[in-house]
């Protein structure tokens, strides 16, 4: 009679009802106790209290009339339970719950049947109710009449029961030797969030798990049973070594998704909770949480958490969570958060959160959030955030904003602000430049502070003018000068007798008082004869120095003194004056023979015109 009453004490001491909870009892958590020889089970009793958590033990286990005096802020919670209980216990945390086990006690061999029916607590019968054992890792799915039956080799183990919508409850393995019925009681639950069990579709949880259920590997390779068991059942099960074939087949394909394995081999394919360590598979490794190490699969793979270390795909990799480390494929990576290190495919990359190190294609590259270091692709960079690094692409490359460089071989575009460099062979354009654009075409709302170097560049609100002037060279020489209010350049043509020019220079303008500004330009032009059948040819190097006076709005009178270097052609220098230089101070006669005899000329002139 005394056993039977010890045992009913013992059953009711550790059934426990709870709220369904979203997430597990982290063992490292720290926690502050101040308590003063108290008896252990109130020691216990004294942390639950003060906490989110409650303790399932056999009280025959626990040294209840032994007296704890401890003192401790911000400590692991394992560490304080070791010291609580001398460190004669292991911990296993399932929901809210941590499980108190005797080291070293033996375990019964013999096989053992839990059978029974779950019901609500007015009598309905639930199915989709998990019943899982915890030392075996063993678990069982109610059907449409609630029943279970569960095979178990040691009674004396926890079964957690938990449902969608209704409290979790811990048993011993032998009070349901022999059917009986447990009643389950509802938690409160916004109608607008009932879930429906085993259906993806229905599930109300967060969207990344959504997604990651929705993925094809996932939804045609991983029992839709295992990744609900895996909702329902918050607790790590770590495994040294795994074989799997697929994750449906095998005798615990169910919990397949509690592993947490430190090696694991998929001959096919394989599904666990996460990895530490390192993981292989043929096809495909598909992981629930986080990866601590290496993972290589010889097509894919899909992770739903972390990433610390390495990922290598033969075709592509799909990760959900954070990667620190390296991911790397033969076609393309995914990743939905950030990256700290390197991702390289052989055809694209798209991430949607931020990159601090590489990302390297050999196609396209897409980024969503900020990028600090290098993006790299063999045709087109897509960068929706700022950029601090470094941006080359073979054709095309896109940034909000440039911190750096950003190099493509058709086109730059930046559609915010470039503080830096950007080039391209054709195209450069930007809202704001704060820095260098060099390329065929450059193209920017306004230049704070920089400079466009290109045969047409256009600034939207910036300085521009057509110029028209006359000087002791060419009859005409016009200049179309841009760029911004201060800083510009210039694309320069002249005419004069049997000769005409083209060049390219910049310039600088000064506002002095009013109508009154002054301006520097260099032009350096190529100088083309057109009197003879033999062309010939040389290099011009002007300096002005301008005054400016503004008539109108749009008209200004520009005169002003000009330093000029010829240089001609060195394969039509005349013979015996190659090394001949003549200087002038404006002298018609001097500057004609320069450029009839091909000799080398510096001389001082002067120029006068209007502008527009």
């Amino acid at each position: 009679m005394n056993n039977k009453i010890k045992y009913f004490l013992w059953i009711m001491t550790v059934i426990l009802a709870m709220q369904n909870a979203s997430s597990q009892v982290d063992l490292h958590r720290k926690i502050s106790i101040n308590v003063q020889n108290l008896f252990i089970p109130q020691t216990l009793h004294f942390i639950e209290q003060n906490n989110d958590f409650f303790f399932a033990y056999n009280p025959k286990q626990i040294p209840a009339n032994d007296r704890v005096s401890i003192n401790k802020r911000n400590v692991a919670l394992n560490k304080v339970l070791d010291e609580i209980l001398s460190n004669r216990f292991a911990y296993t945390t399932i929901g809210n719950h941590v499980i108190l086990r005797l080291k070293g006690v033996n375990s019964e061999t013999e096989d053992f049947i839990v059978l029974g029916v779950i019901e609500s607590s007015d009598g309905f019968p639930l199915d989709s109710v998990v019943v899982y054992a915890v030392k075996e890792n063993k678990a069982v799915i109610t059907d449409i009449n609630g029943t279970f039956r569960l095979k178990l080799n040691e009674p004396s183990q926890y079964i957690h029961v938990s449902c969608p919508n209704y409290k979790d409850t811990l048993l011993i393995a032998k009070s349901l030797n022999g059917e009986k019925t447990i009643k389950l009681n509802r938690e409160f639950v916004d109608n607008r969030t009932t879930v429906l069990p085993l259906t993806v579709p229905g599930l109300d949880i967060m969207s990344a798990q959504a997604q990651f259920e929705k993925s094809p590997f996932v939804r045609n390779l991983v029992p839709q049973s295992a990744l609900y068991l895996q909702r329902q059942v918050k607790t790590n099960r770590m495994i040294p070594f795994q074989i799997s074939f697929l994750p449906g087949m095998g005798s615990q394909q169910l919990t397949k998704g509690l592993n947490i394995n430190y090696f694991s081999l998929n001959i096919l394919a394989g599904y666990s909770k996460g990895v530490s360590g390192f993981e292989i598979g043929s096809l495909a490794n598909i992981t629930q949480e986080n990866i601590n190490g290496g993972q290589v699969g010889g097509i894919a793979n899909i992770v739903n958490g972390h990433i610390s270390g390495m990922q290598v795909a033969g075709v592509f990799n799909y990760t959900f969570g954070k990667i620190r480390g390296a991911q790397i494929s033969g076609v393309e990576n995914i990743s939905n958060n950030n990256i700290v290190g390197l991702q390289i495919a052989g055809v694209s990359n798209n991430n949607k959160g931020t990159v601090n190190g590489a990302q390297v294609s050999g196609v396209l590259n897409t980024n969503l959030q900020k990028i600090i270091g290098l993006q790299l692709a063999g045709v087109a960079n897509i960068q929706t955030n700022e950029l601090n690094g470094c941006q080359i692409s073979g054709i095309y490359g896109i940034a909000s904003n440039i911190k750096g460089v950003q190099l493509a071989g058709v086109m730059s575009h930046t559609t915010r602000n470039v503080s830096g460099l950007q080039v391209s062979s054709i195209l450069n354009k930007t809202k704001t430049l704060n820095g260098l654009q060099i390329g065929i075409i450059n193209i920017a709302d306004s230049i704070d502070n920089g400079l466009q170097i290109g045969l047409f560049n256009i600034v939207r609100n910036g300085y521009r003018a057509f110029e028209f002037t006359k000087d002791e060279t060419f009859y005409c020489n016009f200049m179309y000068k841009t760029g911004g209010k201060r800083l510009y350049s210039i694309l320069n043509a002249g005419i004069g007798e049997n000769i005409v020019s083209t060049g390219y220079g910049v310039g600088y303008i000064q506002p002095i008082y009013k109508q009154f500004s002054v301006n520097l330009d260099a032009v350096y032009s190529t100088l083309l004869a057109t009197n003879t059948s033999s062309i010939y040819f040389g290099n011009l190097l002007n300096v002005r120095l301008a005054a400016n006076y503004r008539l109108h709005k749009h008209l200004v009178l520009t005169s002003g003194l000009s330093l000029n270097f010829y240089d001609p052609n060195k394969e039509d220098l005349k013979s015996g004056s190659a090394d001949g230089i003549s200087f002038s101070w404006n002298s018609s006669n001097t500057i004609s023979q320069a450029f009839q005899n091909n000799r080398k000329a510096v001389w001082v002139g002067g120029f006068f015109g209007i502008k527009f």
